[in-house]
C-alpha cells in the first residue's frame, strides 16, 4: 500500500524509540512494511524482529482449546474443577473451559490475589500456580457468569488447564499444533539465544525503557514472542483452509451462543463499511499489537509496535492529570493501534471493491 505514511503520521508523532512493523495480507500475498523513528541499528530485517504479542496469545490459545478437543483430549463443555482437584467450591463445577475461552466465565481481568506492587512494570512475574490455585479454591462469581468479562485470569488458567490436560509446556503445544505445521519458527514464549537478539526493546507512551514481561502461570493469556513475518503468516492461515491446524482455526471464527448473546473463542468481532472483520489486540507495558481479518474478501493486516497504549508510571499520570486539568488537553494521550489498523484494512476493503479502470 502506497498510503500507509497517512494512516500512521499521527501515531509515528514523538516516538523516537519507535519500530513499527505493519503486514498487508491477502490469501496468496504478504505485503512487508517498517515505519518509524528509531535509528537504532537491528541485526535483523524489520519483519523478523520479534516483539511481545500481549493479549493476541489468547487467539493461540482459543485454538489449543479446539485442537485438544479434536484430538479428543478434552471438550469444550469440561468444566474447570475436572481439571483444579484442590478447588473444591461449586462455582468450579459450573464453569466451562467454552466460558474460559469466551470471557464469560466470570472470572475477574485480574486475580483478587494478584498485586502488582511487588513488581509494578512487570505484574504478572511474582504470581505462581500455587498462587493461582489459592485463589481458585474459594472463588465464586456465580452471579457474573454468562456475562462478557475480559479476564486475564481466565484465558490465564485455560492455558494452564491445557497443558496439565497434555503433559506439555505451552511452547510444545505451540509447536505441535500450531506454529510448527505452519513454520512459524519465530513465535515462542521462551526465546533462545539468537531470537533474544531479534528482541526489541519496549516503551512506554512516553518512551520510558520497559522491562520484557516475564507471565508466568499466565502465559495462556498474554506471553507469546512473533515477528512479522510470523504474524502475517498466521492471519494468511486464517485466510486458508489447506493446512494441519485449518479446522481449529475456522472454528474458532464462528460465533458460539452464551446465553441470550453471541461470542468467539477470543476473537471479536466488527463492521467496517458494512461487512464483518474478526480482530484481536495486544498490549504490554512496552509493547502493541493489533491485527483484524475480512474474510469476505479474504484480506487482513497486523501491526507490531514496541510503545505501549499509554504510560505505566505514577509519576506520569499525575502530571498528565495536572496537565489536563490546566490545559484540557492530555499531555501523554493513549495511543492505540487499533484505529490505524482499522484504518489500513477499510482502506484495502475499500481497494478491493472498487475496480480498476484500464487508462488507454
Amino acid at each position: 500500500m502506497r498510503d500507509l505514511q497517512g494512516f500512521v503520521s499521527d501515531y509515528i508523532k514523538g516516538k523516537k524509540h519507535l519500530h513499527l512493523e505493519i503486514g498487508v495480507i491477502t490469501k496468496g500475498d504478504i505485503e512487508y512494511h517498517s515505519l518509524g523513528n528509531s535509528k537504532k541499528k537491528s541485526v535483523a530485517a524489520p519483519e523478523h524482529r520479534l516483539f511481545e504479542i500481549g493479549s493476541v496469545t489468547k487467539l493461540f490459545t482459543s485454538i489449543l482449546l479446539l485442537e485438544l478437543e479434536r484430538q479428543q483430549q478434552l471438550s469444550t463443555d469440561d468444566t474447570v474443577g475436572k481439571y483444579i482437584h484442590n478447588g473444591k467450591n461449586d462455582y468450579l463445577n459450573k464453569v466451562t473451559l467454552k466460558s474460559l475461552a469466551t470471557h464469560t466465565s466470570g472470572l475477574p481481568g485480574m486475580a483478587t490475589n494478584l498485586s502488582s506492587k511487588k513488581n509494578r512494570y512487570n505484574p504478572y512475574s511474582n504470581y505462581t500456580e500455587d498462587d493461582l490455585l489459592a485463589f481458585l479454591s474459594d472463588a465464586d462469581f456465580t452471579d457474573q457468569m454468562g456475562s462478557f468479562e475480559y479476564s486475564n485470569t481466565g484465558v490465564g488458567l485455560l492455558g494452564y488447564i491445557l497443558c496439565k490436560v497434555s503433559g506439555s509446556t505451552y511452547d510444545d503445544l505451540l509447536k505441535k499444533y500450531i506454529t510448527g505445521p505452519l513454520n512459524m519458527t519465530e513465535t515462542a514464549v521462551m526465546l533462545n539465544a539468537e531470537q533474544n537478539g531479534r528482541f526489541v526493546d519496549g516503551h512506554t507512551s512516553t518512551g520510558k525503557n520497559m522491562p520484557h514481561w516475564d507471565t508466568g502461570v499466565h502465559e495462556g493469556a498474554g506471553a507469546i514472542k512473533s515477528s512479522l513475518h510470523d504474524m502475517c503468516i498466521f492471519v494468511q492461515a486464517n485466510l486458508n483452509e489447506d493446512h494441519p491446524p485449518a479446522s481449529a482455526i475456522q472454528q474458532s471464527h464462528m460465533p458460539v451462543m452464551i446465553g441470550d448473546s453471541t461470542h468467539h473463542y477470543a476473537w471479536f468481532s466488527d463492521n467496517i463499511s458494512d461487512q464483518n472483520i474478526l480482530w484481536h489486540n495486544g498490549g504490554t507495558f512496552g509493547f502493541s499489537s493489533y491485527l483484524a481479518i475480512n474474510k469476505e474478501q479474504s484480506i487482513g493486516v497486523v501491526l507490531l509496535s514496541n510503545y505501549c497504549f499509554g504510560s505505566a508510571s505514577i509519576v506520569d499520570e499525575y502530571l498528565d492529570a495536572i496537565f489536563k486539568f490546566i490545559t484540557k488537553k492530555d499531555l501523554y494521550p493513549l495511543m492505540p493501534l487499533d484505529p490505524v489498523g482499522n484504518k489500513i484494512l477499510e482502506a484495502m476493503m475499500q481497494r478491493k471493491k472498487t475496480p480498476r479502470t484500464e487508462s488507454t
